[in-house]
């Protein structure tokens, strides 16, 4: 019996959670409807519950089947305000990928006679944001269109099987890496290792530069960090969607400091410009499908660019170089890695996911893919010898068949706390069609997607709750494994190879984000989990 009252709870939660989550007449009450039952809730009532705590009658059966913490995080949530602007809120949802999420949340918060809600839900959230002190969820039920908002809960149940059947598989997934974590920590590591945490002994310079090509009529601004020798081993690092080359400068500050040369490209059609850009109202598309082919294209015009260059060529050894991105810029480093597109795969995946239930939110930057015509399906540099993806999107871009593509030295890190780019979707599943005979797996428990990601004075400061406990901590880890990384694959320096093992992990690691590091963990275990 408590498991069913359990079960009943979390999907009545789910409908709230949806519309909190997005964040005419007033709405004055809410159908929760399952089938061909109906509950109305008073909007009144559930007011003097969010504002006093008091349960009225109506609320009993439903407030004494919910484990208390659990409700007491639904009501904090209900309570706490979204501070956004109304056109920000506005120029969001206009977008094509904004309107795709509205329809699928207008599927569970529907209109009185049962209609996709999308078009109320964005009229109420753009009301309630003009609203002093922020968008909050009793402010987006007063803005609904109508008297009326219906909640379906067969709608919302299915995505609670969807969310059940994830947390199942991340549990599995999970115990199994765990296991073969501690399997592998036994190693006894060399004695007297040097701390990678702290700055190296190299001198470094900085060099501006705009590169150009005409054939894409693109200009591209990079940032070449110069160590103080010559044909230094060289990272090239893509920034994410909506990010800046400088949210890595800590990150290039560090590897410069060990020798190695480093290249921030900026991608001009999907950094924190063009974010600014479209919440300004000045351009209408935050997400341009075209920049799946301009991002790897960005990455061998830097390359080409600075072998051309005699100071860079000299300074710069360009023939053998890591690529390393975060989310969008995993994309692009995976794709002149090897990773082919897959287009009839991307139509599959988004399809099946349009007509049911997912919750990969980096489906609304893949799926767009599906609008190129005729694209190059891959993006292969021969100079790349090393890929380093961090948080990486793509699942459905590449699939199976176009991640057994990348053959070179590969490493995954993932972070459990990932919302934009789930870790069993995105790393967890990828990592095992890798074609890479070398392959590592980072975990970090408890980062978030935008742990790593450094300041800027460009880009868009995030809130303290999208990018999670300890920032500090995952950049530090970042620092570490990619410097090891760069040297063992690229620098071909053999003795920076204990510091990519689980035992070092170990010694690493922080309580606050504890980290895993797996080399080469057998696959079936894993395939295995993934399948229940």
């Amino acid at each position: 019996m408590g498991s069913v009252r359990r079960w009943r709870w979390a999907v009545a939660g789910a409908g709230l959670f949806s519309l909190w989550g997005m964040k005419g007449h007033a709405a004055d009450t809410i159908i929760l409807s399952f089938g061909g039952l109906e509950l109305p809730v008073a909007v009144a009532d559930l007011e003097t519950y969010i504002k006093t705590g008091q349960v009225p009658s109506q609320f009993q059966p439903l407030v004494a089947q919910a484990p208390p913490q659990e409700l007491e995080r639904l009501v904090t949530t209900l309570k706490q305000p979204l501070p956004v602007h109304a056109d920000t809120v506005a120029r969001i949802f206009g977008t094509s990928t904004g309107q795709v999420l509205l329809s699928q949340l207008g599927q569970v918060v529907q209109t009185a006679q049962g209609e996709n809600g999308a078009t109320a839900l964005q009229t109420a959230l753009v009301q309630a944001a003009k609203q002093p002190g922020g968008v909050t969820f009793l402010r987006v039920i007063q803005a609904f269109p109508g008297t009326t908002m219906r909640l379906n809960l067969v709608r919302g149940l299915a995505v609670m099987n969807q969310v059940n059947r994830y947390i199942a598989q991340v549990n599995g997934v999970f115990a199994v890496l765990t296991q073969e974590f501690h399997h592998q920590a036994r190693q006894k590591l060399p004695a007297n290792l040097p701390n990678l945490t702290q700055p190296g002994p190299f001198l470094w310079q900085v060099q501006e530069l705009t590169l150009t090509d005409s054939t894409r009529q693109r200009t591209l601004p990079v940032t070449v960090y110069l160590p103080n020798r010559q044909h230094a081993p060289t990272v090239l690092i893509s920034h994410g969607l909506g990010e800046s080359r400088q949210n890595f400068a800590y990150l290039a500050e560090h590897l410069a400091s060990y020798g190695l040369g480093v290249i921030l490209p900026e991608h001009p059609g999907s950094d924190a410009q063009k974010l600014q850009r479209v919440l300004a109202g000045k351009e209408p598309e935050y997400i341009v499908p075209e920049e799946l082919v301009h991002r790897p294209l960005d990455v061998t015009l830097a390359l080409n660019t600075l072998a051309a260059q005699p100071p860079f060529a000299q300074a710069l050894h360009l023939k053998q170089v890591a690529a390393l991105g975060h989310s969008y810029g995993g994309y692009t480093a995976l794709a002149v890695a090897g990773a082919r597109l897959n287009l009839a795969h991307l139509t599959q995946v988004c399809t099946d996911a349009w007509q049911g239930v997912s919750l990969n939110l980096s489906l609304l930057l893949q799926c767009p893919g599906r609008r190129l015509q005729n694209p190059p399906v891959q993006f292969r540099d021969e100079r790349v010898v090393a890929v380093m993806a961090v948080n990486p999107v793509g699942s459905a871009l590449f699939g199976a068949s176009g991640l057994a593509q990348v053959k070179i030295p590969t490493f995954f890190v993932t972070a459990t706390q990932d919302i934009a780019a789930p870790s069993l979707y995105e790393q967890i599943r990828p990592f095992t069609w890798l074609g890479s005979a070398q392959r590592y797996l980072a975990v970090m428990e408890g980062a978030s997607h935008f742990a790593i990601v450094g300041g800027s004075t460009g880009g868009i400061p995030l809130p303290a709750d999208v990018v999670g406990p300890a920032p500090e901590v995952a950049q530090m880890y970042l620092k570490v494994l990619a410097l090891a990384f760069s040297q063992v694959y690229v620098a071909k320096q053999a003795e920076f190879a204990p510091f990519l093992t689980a035992a070092y992990a170990r010694q690493l690691s922080r309580s606050v984000l504890p980290l895993q590091v797996l080399y080469n963990p057998p696959l079936a275990p894993i395939t295995q989990a993934l399948a229940d």
